[in-house]
């Protein structure tokens, strides 16, 4: 049963964060962004590394009301400087691939108080997250629902600070695995986790500087065929962010960072035998840059 729940890390879709920490857009406004990043170990393989897309839009339907919808797209991978290669033997495929589309609801309160909502959509491609094994889980991706409450204020005139807390619920996802007999077809799901983040703004003219950090607790244990897996609860991952905005107009805009993890959940595996834990923690690093238009 651990070697299921570790084949289901492997093949894991981690749904995004909310849209930001802060109050939405006016009534009739949005946002379309476009971005690239460069990722290193983004999955738990130690020297693995890729580039990756993203697009997002939101719009404020109303005031206070805010619907977004957010998608990623791996474009390449490597694992210790090799690049992804597919084989048909062995059943690997390479990005570019795109990932599940998160949809995103949030509501802003009075007094700086808002409740959001994410849904990851079970869809995504062969090669996602970054070299996926085709038919492993026969494509099929769970669905993912994180609710949130956030809160923001202005602490001066130039500093701002948003804060979250979430609760990550994710769906089952169908992997088939091999028994003395041929292969047998089981349910594996990730335990609940919590996600506890704060950044601070700091705005000088038209550049806003950020820092960030966001941390992940594992609530519950994961089930396969709706059997508690023992000591399967995800450990604690700590992600820290540095970065700034800058405002090119009134319609354009662009930003620029960088995340790094920390923490036991940032686990690393031994390619030799995937499926044996390694006590060495792999901090995943992204460095991403976002440009922005704004109607």
């Amino acid at each position: 049963m651990k070697k299921v729940l570790a084949i289901a890390l492997l093949c894991a879709v981690s749904s995004f964060a909310t849209w930001d920490k802060f109050p939405v857009k006016e009534a009739g406004k949005g946002e379309a962004k476009v971005g690239f990043g460069y990722l290193i170990n983004p999955v738990p393989v130690e020297k693995s590394s890729g580039l990756a897309a993203t697009l997002g839009a939101r719009y404020s339907i109303i005031e206070g009301l805010e619907a977004s919808l957010q998608i990623p797209f791996p474009l390449s991978a490597s694992v210790d400087g090799n690049s992804c290669e597919a084989d048909d033997k062995l059943k690997t495929v390479c990005p570019p691939s795109y990932g599940p589309p998160v949809i995103g609801v949030r509501y802003w309160l009075p007094l700086g108080l808002g409740i959001a909502l994410d849904v990851a959509l079970p869809l995504q491609g062969d090669a996602y997250p970054f070299g996926g094994v085709e038919d492993a889980a026969k494509n099929e991706s769970h669905l993912d629902i994180t609710p949130a409450v956030q809160y923001s204020t202005n602490l001066t005139s130039e500093l701002s600070v948003g804060a979250e807390v979430s609760l990550t619920i994710p769906g089952a996802t169908k992997f088939e695995i091999p028994t003395g007999t041929g292969t047998k077809e089981v349910d594996a799901k990730d335990g609940m986790g919590l996600g506890i983040g704060v950044e601070f703004d700091y705005a000088i003219g038209d550049i806003t500087p950020y820092v960030g950090v966001d941390i992940g607790l594992g609530l519950t244990n994961g089930k396969v065929d709706g059997t508690e897996i023992d000591d399967s609860k995800a450990e604690t991952t700590i992600d820290i962010s540095l970065g700034a905005i800058y405002k090119i107009s009134d319609s354009m805009g662009a930003d620029i960072g960088l995340t790094y993890g920390l923490g036991k959940g940032y686990e690393g595996v031994d390619l030799s035998d995937p499926l044996k834990p390694e006590t060495k923690t792999i901090s995943p690093l992204s460095i991403f840059a976002h440009f922005s238009y704004y109607f």
